[in-house]
């Protein structure tokens, strides 16, 4: 076992705290007091022990079972020893007094403790409690983030002592197995800040898939304000949201496992990619700065599959103004400029064919019969024997139904002139009275058809014919008196 194995639940399965034991424990007093324990389980009454520090919440059945094969491994014994709290001399008062119920004395106690290896004892005591009650809930109220504070404070103290490590390695011998050696120990402190800070970081992610985004940026600030290298936090971070990461790439797999035999859902696929992907990407930006190399390599990897999830489904439906929607999302994704810039350039590409294949006066699929032409001309050259002009046919997309109701209005304008006429004349010729109404009342329905039938934009909005109208063309196929 490593350091690196350590978890936020540790003091829940650390063998002295659950135990009661003292870290100098012997063999000899290990079994007697764990076969204790265990009668004491097999009776029915609790087989922990209210030793120091008790848990706010206790222990479950099988804890004790734990701690024994815990303590039967001396690499694992040394690291649950590393993490608890040793006696500062033969006779400890403070350890007394946390049996007492006061560790308030304690704390005074440790803190005023002497130089030397007793210093360094009571310094590692301080840090091993501080963690103690940081870890104590998984709220990271202003009492634990103090706690926090000040756990890192004291281990950073720990790390930095040769004479506390001497002891380590003192009590490394002591335990007298082949696997503890001065490398052992050597490893364990040269670990410690990497695995403290994972720890936190596991917090943090913790905090964020739960919905607790206080938290997680509380522990996330509590490591970054620690002076320590700010790759040694992130990849503490990175590792705990190791799950996320792998997620996103499984998920980005299956897209393009799925897009093979069915490009025609390349949009179901990628919105699905996107949806799924979204809270899990929230669980790295909320923990990660923006510039790390995980957030970046998701959001691309991401915008990147479901780019060809919309380009295979364009090319197989032609569904332009579906696929500009999914597009944009994959833009906002995207994080690096190579990646951005290709996304950015397809939305152009399906922008410009959606110009060209939508209706441009509702929206709807264009129909090539159904196409509006205007003829215009334009750089007109007056020259003393002739008169020179260039001409262009631009054709305006429109639908089937806009066309038709094109048409209608024909039809319905010179009829609604017909009946102004009527409607006049009648008038001044004072018929019935009746009749002009029937009159007034058809003009009033001709105009009301008039409007419901007239185009919903003006042709002069179209973009190919703005251009040529703000340079000086004009429509018709010629220039009059030619």
């Amino acid at each position: 076992m490593t350091l690196a194995d350590l978890k936020p639940d540790l003091y829940r399965q650390n063998a002295f705290r659950i135990t009661g034991l003292p870290v100098r424990a012997t063999a000899r007093e290990v079994r007697r007091h764990t076969d204790r324990l265990l009668v004491m389980e097999r009776l029915g009454k609790a087989g922990t022990t209210q030793g120091m520090l008790p848990p706010e919440r206790p222990f479950d059945d099988d804890a004790t079972q734990r701690a024994v094969q815990r303590l039967r491994d001396p690499v694992v014994r040394l690291v649950d020893e590393l993490f608890w709290l040793w006696p500062v001399d033969g006779d400890d008062a403070a350890m007394a007094a946390l049996l007492r119920g006061e560790p308030d004395e304690a704390l005074h106690m440790w803190e005023h403790a002497e130089r030397g290896p007793a210093g360094a004892v009571a310094t590692h005591n301080l840090a091993v409690f501080s963690l103690v009650k940081a870890l104590e809930s998984d709220e990271l109220d202003d009492d634990r983030l103090r706690s926090w504070r000040r756990a890192y404070a004291c281990w950073a103290k720990v790390i930095a002592d040769d004479t506390f490590w001497d002891l380590v390695r003192a009590r490394a011998e002591e335990i007298d197995d082949p696997r503890l050696t001065a490398r052992t120990v050597r490893r364990m402190r040269d670990d410690l800040p990497a695995a403290l800070l994972s720890i936190s970081a596991q917090l943090a992610a913790r905090a964020v898939r739960e919905g607790r985004l206080r938290d997680a940026r509380r522990h996330a600030g509590v490591m970054r304000g620690l002076g320590q290298a700010s790759q040694l936090v992130d990849d503490a971070l990175r590792a705990a949201l190791e799950p996320e990461a792998s997620r996103m790439k499984a998920l980005c797999e299956d897209a393009y496992q799925q897009l093979k035999p069915d490009p025609g859902r390349g949009d179901e696929i990628a919105e699905r990619l996107l949806d799924e992907a979204k809270p899990l990407l929230r669980v790295l930006t909320e923990v990660l700065p923006d510039d790390h190399w995980a957030v970046r390599d998701a959001g691309d990897d991401l915008a990147h599959a479901a780019l060809a999830c919309v380009v295979a489904f364009v090319n197989a439906t032609k569904e332009n103004r579906r696929a500009l929607d999914l597009l944009d999302h994959a833009l906002a994704l995207a994080v690096t400029d190579p990646v951005r810039d290709r996304v950015q350039e397809n939305i152009d590409i399906i922008s410009g064919n959606l110009s060209l294949h939508a209706c441009f006066f509702c929206g709807r699929d264009a129909d090539l019969s159904a196409a509006l032409e205007h003829k215009m001309y334009g750089d007109v050259n007056h020259l003393q024997w002739k008169t020179t002009w260039r001409t262009a046919t631009i054709p305006v997309p429109r639908c089937a139904r806009c066309k038709s109701r094109a048409a209608r209005r024909r039809i319905v304008i010179p009829l609604l002139i017909l009946l102004v006429v009527a409607t006049v004349m009648a008038l001044i010729a004072s018929v019935a009275v009746v009749f002009g109404l029937i009159l007034i009342a058809l003009d009033a329905l001709l105009v009301i058809l008039v409007v419901a039938l007239a185009p919903g934009r003006s042709v002069a909005e179209f973009p190919p014919i703005t251009d040529l109208l703000l340079k000086g063309w004009k429509y018709g196929a010629r220039p009059r008196g030619t």
